[in-house]
Formats: C-alpha cells, sequence, structure tokens
C-alpha cells in the first residue's frame, strides 16, 4: 500500500504544487494588502484568518467577509484568487479522474489486493497457473467440492470472466506471468495453506517455468503440469514434478486400454470422471478397418493405438506425412466424399476425425455417416462450448481436450491414492472390473460416484483415540460402511483400496483390522462422504459406529453412566 500511496503522489506532483502555490500566494496577499476596521483604523488580518477565508473562499462555499468587511483592493485580490483557486481546482479534480483511469495504478491496486486476499486464506487451496478451457473446468469442480484455489492468468480478460464465474468463494486472481518466481510468491506459493500448484497455461516453456519454480519454492510441494512435447516432458519431471500431463499420450494411452481391455479401460473412466456425470455404457471399439481424418498429435497417437492392436488404417490429411505408408495415406481435407470412399470407408469399422477445426471434424463426420451409416465414431472436439452440435451427431466417443487434461489434474490433485489404485486396476482381468461395474453403478444411481481417501494419522483425532488411547473394540473396514448421522444405516460407498505398510489391497474385506497410519480409499455418494468427514471429527461418532453404542456427552452422564457400568459389573 504505500507504494500505491507513493505513486499516488508522484503521478499529483504538478496539481498539489499548483493548489499550494495558489493558497500560498492568496493567503500572502490578503495578509499583505491593508484593511479597515469597524472604528475606520487600518489593519492587516492574520495569517489565520486569511487561510480560513481562502480555504472556504476557493472551494467555492463562501461565508462572508471575516473578522471586517474587505476594502475595494481587498475584494479585487480576493476575485483574483477565487479563478486561480477554481482553476487550481479543476486541475486537480481532473488529475486525479485521470489517475483513476492509469492504468498503472489500477494494477498496482489490483496486485496489493489480491497479495491482501491470499494472506488472508485459512484453508488449504490450489494455485492454478492459467485459465483456459481446461482450468475453467477444474475450477469449477472443485468449486463444487468446496476446495479453494487461486488463480493467475495471463490474459487481462479471462481475469474479468472470473468475476461472472459465480464460485462459491471469492476467489483471488491477477493477471500476470506465471512464469515469474516473484508472482507465484505473491500468489502463495510459499503460503502454509498451499498444497498444490497446478501450471496448465497453454505455453509449455511456462509451464516449465512453473515446475522449476515449484522445485526450487517448495520441494514438497505436489506440481502437476501440462506439456505437449516428450522432451519437456522428461524435463519437468527431473524437476520433481509429480504429475506430467502429456494430452496426445494420454488419449492414445486410454484408445489402446478401450481397444484391449474394454471393460477395465470403462472402469478407470468412471473412477477419472467427474462426480454426477452419468456413467456411459457405450461399446468398445471394434477391430477392423479404421480410417482417420486428420493426422497430428492427436491422431498419431490413436494411429498407434490402432496398429498395436492390429487393425489397419488409413489416413486423410491435408499435410504431407512421410512417417507413414503410401498405401495407408491420402493426401486430402477428408470432408468429400471422394476421398472418403478413396480411404475404403465402406468396409471400414471405425472412423476418428481429429482436425484442428470443430467445423471441418463434423463436416468429416456428416460425410462419413452418410456412406457408412454403422460406423463406430470417434470426435476430437476442440472447443468447449461446440458441445450442442457434437451432441447432435452423437459420436460414440467425443475426446474434449479440456475436460482430458481437468481429468488428468482431479485425479492427481483431489486424491493421490487414486493414480495408484488405478494403476493396480489397469493390471485386472476383465472378469474382475466387470462385478466392479455394477457395484459402481448402484453406489449413485448410474451416476459417477465421489472419490476421497481416510487417513488414520495424528491429523485424525478420531483415529488417535481409537487406535491408542482407547483400541477396543478394534476398527474395522466394514464400520465405515455405517451411517453415524443416520442411525446407524448403512451408507451407498464401497472401500477400493487399503494401503496398510505401503503395502495397497484392492477392494479390501470388511473384516480387514485398521491400524494407525493405514489409509482407505473410498467411492460413494455425497452423504458418505460427509458422514466420513463427520466420523474423523467427532470421537463419539466413530465410537457410536464401532459400537452400536451411543455414548453420553456431557461429563454428568458420562459419571452416572461408568456408575451404572460399575454396579452391573460388582453384580
Amino acid at each position: 500500500m504505500d507504494g500505491i500511496f507513493f505513486l499516488m503522489l508522484r503521478r499529483l506532483r504538478a496539481p498539489i504544487v499548483m493548489l499550494i502555490s495558489v493558497y500560498a500566494i492568496a493567503v500572502l496577499g490578503l495578509v499583505l494588502i491593508p484593511g479597515i476596521d469597524g472604528d475606520g483604523k487600518p489593519y492587516h488580518i492574520d495569517f489565520f484568518h486569511a487561510f480560513y477565508f481562502i480555504s472556504y473562499t476557493a472551494t467555492s462555499i463562501g461565508f462572508g467577509e471575516i473578522p471586517h468587511p474587505f476594502t475595494y483592493q481587498q475584494r479585487l485580490w480576493v476575485l483574483v484568487c477565487i479563478y486561480l483557486a477554481v482553476t487550481g481546482w479543476a486541475y486537480t479534480i481532473g488529475s486525479i479522474f485521470g489517475l483513476m483511469r492509469d492504468e498503472s495504478l489500477r494494477k498496482a491496486i489490483a496486485h496489493a489486493r489480491f497479495r491482501r486476499k491470499v494472506r488472508r486464506i485459512s484453508e488449504p487451496f490450489y494455485l492454478i497457473c492459467g485459465y483456459g478451457q481446461s482450468a475453467r473446468l477444474l475450477c469449477k469442480v472443485l468449486d463444487d467440492l468446496d476446495m479453494r484455489f487461486v488463480i493467475v492468468e495471463l490474459r487481462e480478460e479471462r481475469i474479468n470472466d472470473i468475476a461472472l464465474a459465480d464460485f462459491h468463494y471469492d476467489t483471488p486472481c491477477i493477471a500476470g506471468d506465471a512464469a515469474n518466481p516473484e508472482l507465484l510468491k505473491v500468489a502463495g506459493i510459499e503460503h502454509p495453506q498451499c498444497i498444490g500448484i497446478i501450471g496448465i497455461t497453454g505455453n509449455e516453456e511456462v509451464n516449465l517455468a512453473i515446475a522449476i519454480s515449484a522445485y526450487v519454492l517448495r520441494p514438497k510441494l505436489l506440481s502437476i503440469c501440462r506439456s505437449r512435447n516428450r522432451s519437456v516432458a522428461e524435463n519437468m519431471a527431473s524437476f520433481g514434478t509429480n504429475k506430467v500431463i502429456n494430452l496426445f499420450e494420454t488419449v492414445g494411452r486410454k484408445f489402446a486400454r478401450r481397444l484391449q481391455q474394454p471393460t477395465v479401460a470403462q472402469l478407470c473412466d468412471v473412477l477419472a470422471d467427474f462426480p454426477g456425470n452419468l456413467i456411459s455404457n457405450d461399446p468398445p471399439p471394434p477391430i477392423g478397418h479404421w480410417v482417420i481424418v486428420g493426422y497430428g498429435r492427436f491422431g498419431g497417437a490413436v494411429y498407434t493405438a490402432l496398429i498395436q492392436a492390429g487393425c489397419t488404417v488409413t489416413v486423410i490429411d491435408p499435410e504431407p506425412q512421410a512417417q507413414l505408408p503410401e498405401s495407408d495415406f491420402i493426401l486430402a481435407l477428408g470432408v468429400d466424399a471422394a476421398s472418403l470412399r478413396q480411404a475404403r470407408i465402406e468396409q471400414a469399422v471405425g472412423l476418428l476425425v481429429s482436425h484442428d477445426h470443430d467445423a471441418n471434424n463434423l463436416s468429416a463426420l456428416a460425410t462419413a455417416r452418410e456412406i457408412n451409416p454403422h460406423l463406430y465414431t470417434v470426435a476430437r472436439q476442440n472447443l468447449t462450448h461446440n458441445h450442442i452440435l457434437f451432441q447432435a451427431f452423437k459420436p460414440n466417443i467425443t475426446s474434449i481436450r479440456a475436460q482430458i487434461i481437468a481429468h488428468e489434474c482431479l485425479r492427481a490433485m483431489e486424491n493421490p491414492l487414486l493414480a495408484d489404485a488405478m494403476s493396480l486396476i489397469q493390471q485386472q482381468s476383465e472378469d474382475w472390473a466387470a462385478q466392479l461395474l455394477p457395484q459402481l453403478n448402484q453406489l449413485c444411481a448410474g451416476h459417477v460416484p465421489e472419490i476421497w481417501r481416510v487417513q488414520f494419522n495424528a491429523k485424525n483425532a478420531s483415529a488417535v483415540h481409537a487406535m491408542l488411547a482407547q483400541p477396543q473394540p478394534p476398527l474395522r473396514i466394514d464400520h465405515y460402511t455405517h451411517d453415524a448421522l443416520n442411525h446407524g444405516n448403512t451408507l451407498q460407498c464401497l472401500a477400493l483400496l487399503h494401503r496398510h505398510a505401503g503395502c495397497d489391497t484392492l477392494l479390501p474385506s470388511g473384516e480387514t483390522l485398521l491400524q494407525f497410519g493405514d489409509e482407505l480409499l473410498f467411492a460413494g455418494d455425497h452423504h458418505a462422504r460427509i458422514a466420513h468427514n463427520a466420523v474423523q471429527e467427532s470421537i463419539a461418532l466413530l465410537d457410536y459406529i464401532r459400537t452400536g453404542v451411543e455414548q453420553p456427552q456431557s461429563w454428568i452422564f458420562r459419571k452416572l453412566a461408568q456408575r451404572k457400568t460399575d454396579q452391573l459389573a460388582a453384580h
């Protein structure tokens, strides 16, 4: 704030000097010009009364002539002073209005306000660098989960959009270059409540700079960065970035899993999706001849997955692709029937449209369906606001860049256990996944469940009580299926993973005993998550779910209950 004050003084130096000069000259003139008192004797007004008179006269208030009526000479001088003072005030007020529109001052005020908001955050928060399509989706989900976040975005117009986003909390945001470590420090990277930094700007160099800053300033902080290039991704990983998101490698990996392990892939998609979305039951991609319209890095990732699965592929692209066999490549845009027929679209089982422009993708999709209406279609959607158009075409799979990045970020930042659980799930059989999918469907009536973890450590007060202070009866996993808020009703939740002493177990038995230091990963509805949070904060609720008896809370009732227990034991 001191910097803002001195900046304003520098910008208002000329009008302030002018006002001081006008007042000084006016006061000095009144003091020097003689007047006549009530007895007709000459007198000189003192400095105080001269300053008092000029103060209300210069501002056009006017209370009369003091201490005696003025002479013609005094009135002539006052007339000159009035015009000088009014001109000076007009110049000063105009300068103040101009200063309020000064871009540097507005940025300084916004910077100070942002710094103050970040400093006052008393809850865990994430530092999100970039506010593009992916970040908007991510922020919406975090806001729905009551998670705080701070945003740093280079473009001023996107910062203005945050005010219209209608978040539950007042979100601190600032326009600036996230590659600047000083700005990251102001944004709270060193704040004790900052639990992670996410670099998902559209510039790889900026994302790399964010990863380096996180490594230097907070080495143990969770860091997630986006990368399009493998070498940049490896560079980020070398600086300790916890999660590097390579969009095209992610797409290729997921598509390969859909081809080779469709049920496991569907299970992973459910666990990685946004809570509340409908669980998709689309059929898996078929094996056979595929046509890819628009190669690039996106199409190249899917091409590799199809070839590895034993499919034949014909690529249509307006740019030459020397790495592809000539027999499998057609130089064309791919939106016309001629090029699609040349690619044998009539015999194809699947079509991927992956141009950088949604209009070309929709055009190719419509033309191909006219020729072969039984195609399995995969469409790349580049802009989020075009979802209405893609919904009308109803492709089997719509790959939305922003959603993929947001999914990967959410999976890494909201629950580190989930990534480990999904790695184990990908090693399971199709039959195993087929048995788990219906259970997840039932939890939230066909919608994607919420995922959360329960940690039995020193931060969990009830766990300390149940495992260290009063370990009997022992705490089991199935105790957490009882609703402590509704008289022990069964919660709609499922234990996905149990971590004990560094060993992970998928779908642990309800009879498994819990020990201090363990972690549990749950999937379930929102009420189950609230119930588990309540149990972690209340020793009485935890005792209730493990004993079935509601313990008295007040000192008097506890003493009466203990006395009754002692009497029964004596008999």
